[in-house]
C-alpha cells in the first residue's frame, strides 16, 4: 500500500486565521448527491447554495436532512507550487470525509458544537494534489448540528509560512443595533485591512429572507471604510448583513440591525371563540383535584434552603412535578415560577440550590419534561411536544401545558410562605411562551414577567423566517397520516399562539431578545410583545443567538429584585 503524505493536527482552540484563505464562503450543498463519484464531477448548479458565515437553519437546513455533500470550486492564482497548504476545518456537523481534486484528505471528524465550538482540525495537503486553476473540495458530513442562530463554520486553504493581516468588520454605531430611524450613512459602515487590492461585496437581507441591498466595491490595498447606504424605505423589522472582501484570498463579517421593533404588527386577529377555549380548558382544570405533595429532598437542600418535590395533578389527569425552593428563614416571600425550554427538564439544579437571594422559586416540569413524564411522554422528535395531536385543538400539548403553568401558579398562591402580591414567571424559548401563557391566563394573580424570545408565538410569521418548520410539519403531518392539512395545523395554532394570548396579560413585563436567534426569531418575540397593554420594557442583545450567551437570567433577577424589592 502506497503511504499517504498526510498529517492531522487537532487543537482545541477557536479558529482564528491570519493567513490567505483561498476558500469562498459560498458552496453548495446537496442531500441527495452524497457519493464522492457524484459530486466530484460535474455541475452542481442544480445544488443548493449554502454560506458557512450563516447558521445552517438560518438557510432552511437541519439535522433530519440526513447526509449530505458540501462542495466547492476554486483557484489558486498566485500559489507557489512549491509551497504546501494547510486545509482547516471547523464545521458544526460530523464530516465523514474530505476529498480534494478526488484525493482523499481526511475525516471521520464528529461535531463539537456543544463541547468545544471553534475547535479546528487542520490537514497538510500532500504535494500534486492542487492545481493553479479548477480546484475542487468534497465534504461529506451528516448530523448538521443545531447552532441557536450564530455559524461557527469556518473551512479555510492557507500556507502556515504566508500571514495576511487583510480583515474587515462591520461597525454600528448603536451598541444594541437599535435603530429608531433608518440609519444614517455614517451609522453602518465597514471597516477593512486589505493587502492587496481587492473588491467588497455587502447584502442586506431582512428576516423573511427577502434581499433589501447588495453592492460591491473595488478597493485599494491598506487601510479603509465603506459607508453602507441602508435603504431609506425599510419597514420596522430586522435585518441581517453580511460583507465579504475578497483580494488574494477571502475574509468577512455578519451582523444584524432592528429597526422600530416596537411597530412590528400582525394584522391577524384572535379567533373569535378564543377566550371561550381557555375558559373551558380553565373549568376542565378546577374538575382535576389537584392533590398537591411536597416530598422534601435533603441532597438539594442546605444551610440556607428547603427542597422539595412537588407533585400535583393537572388537566387530563396528568401527574406534574417541579423542583420547589423555599428559605429555611420563616416568612412571607416574593416567588418565581420557572418554566421550562424545550426538551428541558431542569436537570441543571446549581442555579437554585446556590440561590442567596430571599425568594423561592419553583422550577416546573410541565407535561412531557424532566420528572413530568409518567403519564404523557411524547419525546421531542417526531411527533413530539410540537407536533403531538396538532390536528386537534382540544388535544395538542400545549393546551394542557398551559394548565400545568397555571395550577402551578394556583400552588404557589396556597402557600402560606409565598407574598401573593409578590408573584413572577420567566423563560426562555419555549419557557418564554408559557411565561407569557402564565401572565396572560392568570391575569392579576402574576405581578411580574420576563421572558427571552418565546414559542410559540407568531407561528405564522415564524414558519416563513424558520424556514426548515415548514418540513417539521410536514413530518409531522405524514407521522398522523395527513389526518388534516396544514391550514388545518395553522388554525389550531391560533388557541395556542402566545401572541393571541399576550393582550390579556395585566403584569410588568420584560423582554429580552437575541438578534441572531434564528430559533425563536426575534419578530416573533415583538409580534407578542407589541400586543401587551401592560408597563413593559425590552432589551437587545445584538450578538446573542438563542443559546443566549450573554446570559439574560441575570437581567431578569435584576428586574424581579427591582419589583418585588427583595
Amino acid at each position: 500500500m502506497k503511504k499517504i503524505f498526510l498529517s492531522l493536527l487537532l487543537t482545541c482552540s477557536v479558529f482564528l486565521s491570519k493567513a490567505q484563505n483561498y476558500l469562498p464562503f459560498n458552496w453548495k450543498i446537496s442531500f441527495n448527491d452524497t457519493t464522492l463519484s457524484a459530486s466530484s464531477k460535474g455541475s452542481t448548479s442544480t445544488w443548493k447554495d449554502v454560506n458557512l458565515q450563516l447558521s445552517w437553519e438560518r438557510q432552511g437546513y437541519f439535522n433530519r436532512l440526513g447526509k449530505c455533500a458540501l462542495v466547492t470550486d476554486f483557484d489558486l492564482q498566485g500559489w507557489d507550487s512549491a509551497t504546501i497548504l494547510e486545509l482547516n476545518i471547523s464545521l458544526q456537523c460530523h464530516v465523514h470525509q474530505i476529498f480534494m481534486n478526488g484525493k482523499y484528505i481526511g475525516g471521520n471528524i464528529a461535531n463539537q458544537f456543544w463541547t468545544n465550538k471553534g475547535a479546528k482540525s487542520t490537514f497538510s495537503i500532500p504535494p500534486g494534489v492542487l492545481r493553479r486553476t479548477k480546484n475542487r473540495i468534497i465534504i461529506i458530513a451528516s448530523d448538521l448540528s443545531y447552532t441557536g442562530g450564530k455559524s461557527y463554520n469556518y473551512v479555510s486553504l492557507t500556507s502556515p509560512k504566508s500571514l495576511d493581516n487583510s480583515n474587515i468588520s462591520i461597525q454600528i454605531t448603536k451598541t444594541d443595533h437599535l435603530f429608531s430611524d433608518v440609519p444614517k450613512h455614517d451609522e453602518v459602515q465597514v471597516r477593512y485591512m486589505s493587502k492587496t487590492p481587492g473588491t467588497i461585496s455587502t447584502m442586506i437581507v431582512n428576516d423573511f429572507h427577502h434581499t433589501i441591498y447588495t453592492e460591491t466595491t473595488g478597493i485599494n490595498a491598506g487601510h479603509g471604510v465603506l459607508k453602507i447606504k441602508v435603504p431609506e424605505a425599510l419597514k420596522p423589522g430586522f435585518y441581517e448583513i453580511t460583507t465579504v472582501m475578497k483580494n488574494d484570498g477571502y475574509c468577512g463579517d455578519v451582523s444584524w440591525l432592528t429597526l422600530s421593533p416596537e411597530k412590528i404588527s400582525c394584522s391577524r386577529e384572535p379567533v373569535a371563540d378564543l377566550q371561550k377555549y381557555w375558559d373551558e380548558a380553565y373549568t376542565e382544570l378546577s374538575n382535576i383535584l389537584p392533590d398537591y405533595k411536597l416530598i422534601p429532598n435533603d441532597s438539594l437542600s442546605n444551610e440556607r434552603r428547603n427542597a422539595y418535590i412537588l407533585e400535583f395533578r393537572s388537566i387530563g389527569n396528568v401527574k406534574i412535578r417541579g423542583y420547589y425552593f423555599v428559605p429555611k428563614k420563616p416568612g412571607n416571600y416574593p416567588v418565581i415560577l420557572h418554566l421550562p425550554g424545550y426538551g428541558y427538564g431542569f436537570q441543571n439544579l446549581e442555579p437554585f440550590i446556590n440561590q442567596k437571594e430571599p425568594i423561592a422559586e419553583l422550577a416546573l416540569c410541565i407535561r412531557g419534561h424532566g420528572i413530568s413524564t409518567d403519564d404523557f411522554n411524547p419525546g421531542f422528535d417526531i411527533p413530539g411536544m410540537w407536533g403531538y395531536e396538532f390536528c386537534d385543538r382540544y388535544k395538542n400539548a400545549y393546551r394542557g401545558a398551559y394548565m400545568d403553568c397555571v395550577r402551578a401558579i394556583d400552588f404557589l398562591r396556597s402557600r402560606t410562605e409565598i407574598d401573593t402580591t409578590k408573584v413572577g414567571v420567566t423563560g426562555g424559548s419555549q419557557g418564554g411562551g408559557l411565561a407569557l401563557a402564565t401572565a396572560a391566563l392568570c391575569k392579576e394573580k402574576v405581578q411580574a414577567c420576563a421572558f427571552f424570545d418565546p414559542f410559540p408565538a407568531d407561528i405564522r410569521h415564524q414558519i416563513k423566517i424558520r424556514t426548515l418548520m415548514n418540513i417539521e410539519i410536514a413530518k409531522m403531518l405524514n407521522y398522523y397520516k395527513n389526518q388534516c392539512s396544514v391550514a388545518d395545523v395553522l388554525a389550531v395554532q391560533e388557541y395556542i399562539d402566545t401572541r393571541m394570548l399576550a393582550s390579556w396579560i395585566t403584569s410588568k413585563v420584560y423582554f429580552a431578545t437575541a438578534l441572531f436567534d434564528d430559533d425563536c426569531p426575534p419578530h416573533v418575540g415583538f409580534a407578542a410583545y407589541n400586543n401587551i397593554h401592560s408597563e413593559k420594557k425590552y432589551k437587545i442583545y445584538p450578538n446573542d443567538s438563542h443559546l443566549g450567551e450573554s446570559g439574560y437570567p441575570k437581567v431578569f433577577m435584576s428586574f424581579f429584585k427591582e419589583e418585588f424589592e427583595f
